[in-house]
């Protein structure tokens, strides 16, 4: 999962001006100009090592010099970079699942919705729900479907009920595995499956291309979701950044 989950992210960076994704002995450089998403700027931690250890306040002085706002992902057992990434004072953390599905443990699901790839004059539509669903600036999602637009291994797919967008879900096939982003629902259209179905309408077009297993980093509303499509987990990611400002 950590690899196809990093091949997808130097593919994605690639297609923005500026940006880098870049292994640094035993961690992963990470910088995304103007995109202040969670993980998408700071270091991913490798390997638990004394030169990841020593990296560390070097990654994260580089993405403030940048402007950005600094994160550490970590993974279970990376005890050491941890402790070194609360010590510069990344002290907010939050804690996401990694989840793999094989198509034999794949259990599909269904709602009562049409779901189909995404238009060019449904970006925006698509965008604001985006914002709404997780609570952050559309400008953000603008510049990120921008990017996704550009890359051919990205499928977007919308959701459609009672005449208009209810919600979206990113699939993104690479390399003999399908990465599953951007899980989407409005808290007015939550509880009725459109994200499962979503997630699982990404994961059938995945299988169906050739896929050997679909995976994805879980919020804790969608941890159950996904277990009931045959995910397991296999990870622990934390990501720590400085605690937001008041």
């Amino acid at each position: 999962m950590q690899r196809a989950l990093e091949a997808v992210f130097a593919r994605l960076y690639g297609v923005f001006d500026g940006a880098r994704f870049e292994r640094r002995s035993d961690l992963i450089f990470a910088l995304l100009p103007g995109v202040p998403i969670p993980q998408f700027s700071g270091a991913w931690v490798c390997e638990d090592s004394d030169a990841a250890v020593g990296a560390l306040a070097d990654a994260v002085a580089e993405v403030e010099a940048a402007g950005e706002w600094p994160w550490v992902q970590t993974r279970s057992g990376h005890a050491r970079t941890r402790q070194a990434a609360l010590a510069l004072g990344l002290t907010h953390t939050e804690r996401l699942p990694g989840m793999v599905v094989r198509p034999e443990r794949f259990v599909e699901a269904s709602a009562e919705l049409e779901i189909r790839l995404i238009a060019d004059e449904e970006i925006d539509e698509a965008n604001v729900l985006l914002a709404t669903s997780f609570e952050a600036p559309i400008e953000l999602f603008g510049q990120f479907s921008s990017a996704v637009n550009q890359v051919p291994e990205a499928r977007w797919y919308v959701g459609w009920a009672d005449g208009a967008i209810v919600s979206t879900a990113l699939g993104f096939t690479l390399n003999g595995a399908t990465g599953i982003f951007n899980v989407a629902t409005p808290s007015e259209h939550r509880g009725r499956g459109y994200g499962a179905a979503l997630t699982s309408h990404a994961l059938r077009d995945g299988f169906d291309a050739g896929s050997e297993f679909g995976y994805l980093q879980s919020s804790t509303i969608g941890h159950g979701v996904y277990q009931r499509l045959g995910f397991r987990d296999v990870e622990e990611y934390t990501l720590l950044t400085r605690p937001p400002q008041s």
